[in-house]
């Protein structure tokens, strides 16, 4: 194991177990051990460790559930972060499932019309497009669409991806004159977004996709010009690094 990350788990597993001391004196509390727990879940899963992750997830699920009145906002979370476990452990099913809960909890709560919901039904659309579900897949990316423009406006980083998505959708259809609308959409976002909103490898992956658009079109010339574009962004990358992501983040489609 790597040892910066067993020294990360290391201290992340002393905060858990204080966490629950303090959660089972003061149940209200509840709330900090499960922002320990997600803490620990995350390194888990970063060194490989998917089994001890879902193991703790569903410690914080059972300890949300085992208070007289548990909290929505966080029974919805934890389900989401099972889900999202789930999909990169490579068990869609369960992943779907546990999407589809925390979408009837929000349904059931009033929480329908959040960000936290619209991330979900972005990221259930992509694994229904893995499960060759085009129809779902697409009703879900619209709905994730229509929420974050009502949240963002049209011109925010998470519209775009959205936008993104569904291209690569339709380009898995061979639907290419919509694939290339969302497309170049997603890319008119992208380019316009402040230096501190735009990601790079998200700009260039747009670019890729664009280029497969073009080449199956018969445009050669305009897919060269798009496959230039991204190799050029790429090449300026240097020392880039992701921001990293604890919570069940919005899913991007990279396949061109």
């Amino acid at each position: 194991m790597n040892s910066s990350i067993e020294s990360l788990i290391y201290s992340a597993s002393r905060s858990v177990e204080e966490a629950r001391r303090a959660a089972y004196r003061d149940p209200s509390r509840i709330g900090e051990l499960v922002e320990h727990i997600s803490v620990l879940a995350d390194l888990r899963q970063k060194e490989g460790d998917f089994r001890k992750a879902e193991s703790l997830y569903r410690e914080a699920l059972y300890r949300v559930q085992d208070v007289r009145k548990p909290d929505p906002e966080l029974t919805l979370g934890i389900h989401s972060l099972l889900a999202y476990l789930y999909d990169r452990w490579g068990r869609s099913e369960q992943a779907t499932e546990y999407y589809e809960k925390a979408l009837k909890i929000a349904t059931e709560r009033g929480m329908q019309n959040t960000d936290k919901v619209a991330t979900i039904k972005n990221n259930l659309a992509m694994i229904y497009k893995s499960m060759k579900d085009t129809e779902k897949a697409e009703r879900y990316y619209h709905e994730a669409l229509e929420e974050f423009q009502r949240l963002d406006g049209d011109n925010s980083s998470r519209v775009a991806s959205v936008f993104n998505n569904l291209g690569v959708l339709y380009y898995a259809n061979m639907d290419v004159e919509r694939a290339q609308e969302m497309h170049e959409r997603a890319l008119k976002i992208r380019r316009d977004l402040p230096d501190g909103d735009m990601d790079p490898a998200d700009l260039s992956q747009t670019f890729l996709n664009l280029g497969a658009v073009y080449k199956a079109t018969g445009d050669f010339r305009m897919a060269e010009e798009c496959v230039d574009r991204a190799k050029r962004i790429r090449s300026g990358m240097n020392g880039y690094v992701t921001r990293p992501r604890r919570a069940a983040s919005l899913l991007i489609d990279r396949t061109a």
